[in-house]
This record gives C-alpha cells, structure tokens and sequence, in this order.
C-alpha cells in the first residue's frame, strides 16, 4: 500500500518529510526508516543530531513555537512528522508551564505552519497515557476518553484536539498515533528500561515503585518507527491509532528480565508515584488491518538488544534541552528600555498626565508615520486580508498596473482564461470601466499613501474611487504599496472598505511555491512590452495547478 507521499516516487522525486524532534530517541529512528524508504527525511529540532553523520540529513535548528522558522524547514515538505515534545512525566511535573510550551503550544504552531506552507499531511505522536483515566481496562480507539488527572496527559490530549480542529476548519489532514511505552537504543537513561539497565551495570539494587504490578504495553522503538511511517499511508488521513506491543509487561517482569540479562542485582521496592498510568490492554488491531503493522519484537528480545547497544555506546542523559530564545514583543522591549530614563513620579495625577501624553504621541505618530502600520500590525495583528477560505479551485488576482493598460491587459487575461483585479490610483473614465467589465475583470481602487496630510481625506479617497471604478457595496481596495498608516486603515473601515493585499507579490515570473485555492496573488507590472510575458506566465502557471484566475474581490464576495 502507497503512502501519501510515494505518488512522487512515480516522476522520480523523493518525498520529502520533515521530522520534529528528529535528532532525539524516536525521532532519529524515524529518520532512518524514511531514508530506507525511499524519502528525504529533514529534521527540525533544538540541536544537532548526534545519531547521523554530519551532512547525512537536512539539519535545521529551531523551535515549535516559532512560525517563521517552522515554515521555513517545511517549505517542499509533503508531510511533517511531529514528535518533539517534553515526553518525561518527571519533567512535566516540575515545569508545567514548559511542558504546555513544548507540547501543546507546539503543536498549535506546527498545524499552523503546516497549513501556511500548504503540507499534505501531519503526523502526531500521541500516547496510550491518554487511557489512564478511563474505567474500561481494555481500550482501543474507540474508547471514550476521560478527563486527564496528569498535566502530560492533558498537553498531549491538547494536541490531539489541535489536530482534529484543524482538519475540520482549514482541511490539514491529520493522522494521530498513540504510542505504546517505547525502549530501545538511544533511550534517555530516564526512561524506566534504560534507568534500570544503568543501575544494573552499575551493580545497584533496581527500584520498582510500588509493588511493581503496574503493567506497560511497551513497543521497540524500530518497530514504532516503522508504524510511524506506515502513518503516512492515504489510508491514515484523519484516522487515530494506537501502536503498541500485543504482550502487557509488569515494572516487576522489567526489573527481573534485566536482572536476568545482567547478572544477579537485588530489586528493592519503594513509594508508589504519584498519578502513574496503572495501565491496560491497549489495542492495536485497527494498525493490524489497516495500516498492516504489528510490534514484531518480543520485550526480552528488545531489552537484549538495548543492552547490546548501551554496551557500545554512551549512556544518553535525558536532562530537557533549553528552548531556544523567544523574540520579546516590540511592545516590551520599548517599555523596558524607556522605564529607566523616566522619573518616579509618586503624584498620581502627574502620572496620569505623562501616561495621557504618551497615549497622544502613539496615536499622532499613528496618523503622520508611514511606518505605523507596520509596526501596529506587528503589535495586534492588523493587516489586510490574503486569503479566503473556499471549496472552489480558485485563486484571487490582483494586479497592480497604470490605468492606461487596464483595457489590452484585461483582454489578455480573458485570452488566457483568466481574469483578476486591476488595481489603480490614475483617472478612469466610464469607458475604460465598461471594457474591462466586459472581459471579465473589473477594478478596485489602490489607496494613495499615507503621511501628516493626505491620511486625512482616506474617506472620501476611497468612496470617490470607487464611484470612479464602478464599485458599491462593501468596498475592496488594495492598500499603498508603501506607507500604509493605521489611521488610513480605521478611516478606510468607516467608509465601510476593507483593504486586501496578496499573499504571494511578485513583479516578474518567479517560482511561485506553494499556492492554495483562496489565496491572493499580486502582481505589479508597468506600462511597458514585459507585461504581456509575465501574465502568460502566470495563467499557465494556475493551468498546471488546475487553479483559476478570477477578481481578487469577487472571491471575497463569493466566500
């Protein structure tokens, strides 16, 4: 059966997936098993891969919960594999705060990036721990899930709902794995078989907590691997299933199967902890018979093998990587470095003066700076609209061009099957409006830039042209190339106007990369002969993506 992401072996190319998490325990399995399989695997994590030759695999350093870099690493990735994550209950317990950053905020970011760079599917790597509170003994996953009493259990349950909202709302396919308890080489000695192999080689008594009845569906993580990578199977979108070994374990069975493989150490029993997963009999029969995975290698077989490699390698410490330095808000950043120069002031009403002032400089600077927009955009997130959502193969164009070739450009357009928005801030005459209407197009205005003065008359700019455009309604604008202000975008709004600008902006023919039905494409071209060359290229470019080019603003209208 064909993955996802094996259509692309047919021309040639290897899919390529990108792993988070990729230089850890399961992770760096994972990427083994993809590059057996024909694929390219990238990883993107906190740190270099200490399991791969340096140049082996693509390497990016980042973090899950920052969008920009996130999309980058997946820019020409058909799937994305998510596993990074504070997997240690320990951890978990001592950093809540951390442990929803890593686990749940995190995967919030790489859904979003996920759909920003237009990936066809995300893997999860959930875990069987979401069982623990439910009463039934035997599971699958159909089990109606209860509410988590462990904050680990809670951030990868978080995840889980991510997934599913997200393919819901914005159609990310999303497949959600539970994994059994992984062992195996290159565990963190903080896991329960490496840390008792530790403690054996060492000649120290094994601990079980409690009387050590706990059971475990533990899975060898080359087994897992390869079930992780069936999960990119078509088959998989939008499904959930567990993988998990098919025998139940005991922290007892654990402590005497490595006592056995090495040598005769004493078991001591101690204070159970607290919230542990009692265990279940976890089923994993919907991987047998969809994805035809099974966990092959018995527990004892795969302890030998963990103390085979342990025995040729160093120990991997399990201590939480740092994360990496998040960017501190402008906001912030001003305030910390102006607080020090003001003066403490104990008169409140002094205060209230200073702060008043500050409140007027904001918003006069607001009105005269080309650069409030931006900066005010970063801070709240104001910006124009880029995209919509639709189910039609369509993407909105917007063409920023001089009036003058508003007629031959939109015949041309209509030549090519395509139409779009024909943005201009020069006179139109009524002529020139009807002709382009007839070829399919229309115009919308382009709002002249901002400044001290011309802000004031946003209003009456944009009701003007658009009566000048033919335009009623709600109005759609395209925003000033340069200087945007914020108070131009709130006058626009009580003219009842909505600014939209192109997701993709190119001015010449360029790989254009990933482009989704409802995006904005924009493009700028001049009075001169290149024009005609740049919108050939871009009708034969939606062509081959069996995508149409229709009036940017009528595909607002239409959603």
């Amino acid at each position: 059966m064909r993955t996802a992401s094996e259509k692309s072996h047919s021309d040639g190319a290897r899919p390529c997936v990108l792993v988070t998490g990729g230089s850890g325990f399961i992770g760096s399995h994972v990427v083994d098993v993809l590059a057996r399989r024909g694929y390219e695997p990238r990883i993107f994590d906190l740190r270099e891969s200490c399991h791969h030759e340096p140049g082996t695999v693509t390497m990016a350093i980042g973090d899950c919960t920052d969008p920009g870099a996130l999309e980058r690493a997946m820019q020409g990735c058909t799937a994305v594999i998510h596993l990074a994550a504070m997997a240690d209950v320990g951890h978990v317990k001592a950093d809540p705060v951390g442990a929803e950053r890593a686990n749940a905020r995190a995967t919030a970011g790489v859904l979003e990036a996920a759909r920003n760079a237009g990936v066809e599917r995300v893997v999860y790597g959930s875990t069987i721990w979401v069982y623990s509170d439910c009463p039934e003994e035997v599971v699958d996953e159909e089990t109606r899930l209860a509410h988590p009493g462990h904050l680990y259990t809670a951030t990868k349950l978080a995840g889980e709902l991510y997934c599913r909202s997200y393919a819901e709302l914005y159609g990310v396919d999303c497949t959600i794995l539970r994994f059994g308890i992984p062992y195996g080489p290159r565990a963190r000695v903080a896991a329960v078989v490496p840390a008792m192999v530790e403690r054996a080689l060492r000649g120290e008594p094994l601990t079980v907590a409690g009387d050590g009845s706990q059971g475990r569906r533990f899975v060898y993580v080359e087994d897992l691997a390869e079930g992780i990578v069936a999960g990119l199977r078509p088959v998989a979108a939008n499904r959930v299933y567990n993988l998990a070994g098919t025998e139940t374990t005991t922290i007892l069975e654990i402590a005497q199967t490595v006592r056995d493989l090495l040598g005769d150490v004493e078991i001591v029993h101690t204070e159970a902890r607290s919230r542990d997963f009692g265990g279940k009999e976890v089923s994993s029969e919907r991987a047998v018979r969809e994805l035809e995975w099974r966990a092959a290698t018995p527990f004892r077989e795969g302890v030998r093998r963990y103390v085979e490699w342990r025995r040729a390698n160093e120990a991997v410490e399990g201590a939480p990587i740092e994360p990496l330095p998040v960017r501190e808000p402008v906001l912030a950043r001003w305030r910390d470095r102006l607080a020090p120069r003001l003066p403490t002031l104990p008169m409140p009403a002094a205060r209230r003066v200073l702060g008043s002032a500050a409140a007027a400089g904001v918003l006069a600077w607001g009105a005269a700076s080309d650069d409030s927009f931006s900066a005010f955009a970063s801070l709240f997130g104001i910006r124009p609209v880029t995209a919509v959502r639709t189910s039609r193969p369509e993407v909105g164009v917007l063409i920023d061009a001089p009036a003058s070739i508003a007629v031959p450009l939109s015949a041309q357009l209509e030549r090519d099957g395509g139409s779009a928005s024909i943005a201009t801030n020069g006179e139109v005459n009524a002529s020139t409006v009807a002709q382009v209407r007839d070829n399919g197009s229309d115009l919308i205005p382009r709002l002249k830039g901002g400044g001290p003065v011309r802000w004031v008359g946003t209003r009456q700019q944009i009701k003007h042209m658009a009566k000048e455009v033919g335009e009623s309604g709600h109005i759609y604008y395209a925003p000033p190339v340069h200087g945007f202000t914020l108070t131009q975008d709130l006058l626009g709004k009580t003219a009842g106007a909505s600014p939209i600008r192109g997701r993709v902006r190119l001015k010449a023919p360029r790989p254009l990369g990933r482009i989704r039905r409802g995006d904005i494409l924009e493009v700028s071209v001049t009075a001169g002969p290149d024009w005609r060359v740049t919108l050939d290229w871009l009708c034969a470019e939606l062509r081959a993506r069996h995508l149409s080019a229709v009036p940017a603003d009528l595909l607002f209208r239409h959603a």
